[in-house]
C-alpha cells in the first residue's frame, strides 16, 4: 500500500477550472477506467477524479487490499491533497462503503466534508447482508457472477489467464467486504447521503436504499436507474447527467456543514 500519490487517482482531460471535482470509487473487482468516458460526459462543470485500487490495471502488479481501514489510510491523504475546492463523492457497491469511510475520514481530519455522497448499488454500513464467502471460492466462480452479473464478457469465464487476472483482486475486494465492520458509534455524515440503485437490483432494494438516511445528518434521495446491480455500466450519460444536476444544486446551496454527530 506505499504507492505513490499519482497512482491512486486517475484522471482525463482534467478540468483545472472546474467548480466542482467528482471522486469516483469502483465496484468490486474493478478499476479507474470505467469511468473514463465520465469526463466527457461531465462537460467542463466538473473535475472527475477516479480512485485506482491496487492489484489491477495500472497497479494490478501490487497486491490487493483486503481491509478497508489499509484502503483509507492510504487514500486520505492523497485525496487531501487532491481536493482543491468542493466535491461529491460517488461509490458503486463495495466503492460505496469505501466512499462514505473515506468521506467520513477527509472531513472529521482535515474539515474537507463533500457536498454529497452517492452511495450506489449498495446497501448501508449496518445492513450488508450475507458474507459473500470468497476465500473459499474458485476464481472462475467469482468471475463467472461478474460475467452473469454483464461486468465481463462471457467468453472471459473461458479463459485462464483473463480468469487469473480478474479473480485475484474480486477475491481480494470480496474479501474486504466480508470483513467491513461499520463503525462502533453511528457516525452521521454532515451532507446528504443520496442512495441510488438499479431497479432490476434484487440485493439492493427500495428498503436497503433507504436505510442510508440514518447515516446522514441531512436530508438525501433515493433514486432507480432501469438495469440491475451494474446498472452504471450500462446507462453513463444518464448517471453522469444526474451527477451533474446534483452537484451544481449542491453547489448553489451550499451551507454551512451541519457538525458530525454521534448515535450509539
Amino acid at each position: 500500500m506505499s504507492a505513490g500519490p499519482q497512482r491512486w487517482l486517475v484522471e482525463w482531460q482534467a478540468a483545472a477550472s472546474a467548480p466542482l471535482l467528482l471522486v469516483c470509487l469502483p465496484h468490486a473487482g474493478s478499476g479507474a477506467v470505467q469511468f473514463r468516458a465520465w469526463q466527457e460526459f461531465a462537460g467542463p462543470g466538473i473535475g472527475v477524479v477516479a480512485v485506482q485500487l491496487p492489484g489491477r490495471e495500472n497497479r494490478w502488479r501490487e497486491e490487493p487490499a483486503t481491509r478497508a481501514e489499509d484502503v483509507v489510510e492510504a487514500l486520505v491523504p492523497v485525496l487531501a491533497a487532491r481536493l482543491d475546492r468542493p466535491y461529491v463523492v460517488f461509490g458503486h457497491s463495495m466503492g460505496a462503503l469505501l466512499g462514505y469511510e473515506v468521506a467520513r475520514a477527509l472531513g472529521s481530519r482535515s474539515g474537507q466534508w463533500p457536498l454529497a455522497v452517492v452511495a450506489s448499488a449498495c446497501r448501508a454500513p449496518d445492513d450488508q447482508g450475507e458474507p459473500t464467502g470468497a476465500a473459499g471460492r474458485s476464481d472462475r466462480d467469482l468471475v463467472a457472477e461478474l460475467a452473469a452479473d454483464g461486468a465481463v464478457p462471457e467468453h472471459v469465464v473461458a479463459n485462464d489467464k483473463l480468469v487469473s487476472l480478474l479473480g485475484r483482486p474480486l477475491r481480494a475486494d470480496l474479501t474486504l467486504c466480508d470483513r467491513y465492520l461499520p463503525p462502533a458509534a453511528h457516525r452521521r455524515l454532515p451532507c446528504p447521503v443520496h442512495a441510488w440503485r438499479g431497479s432490476a437490483d434484487l440485493g439492493v432494494t427500495d428498503g436497503h436504499a433507504r436505510r442510508w438516511r440514518a447515516w446522514s445528518a441531512v436530508p438525501g434521495g433515493l433514486r432507480r436507474f432501469d438495469g440491475g446491480h451494474l446498472y452504471h455500466l450500462g446507462r453513463p450519460a444518464e448517471v453522469v447527467n444526474a451527477l451533474r444536476r446534483l452537484g451544481a444544486d449542491a453547489l448553489t446551496a451550499a451551507p454551512e456543514p451541519v457538525k458530525e454527530t454521534a448515535e450509539h
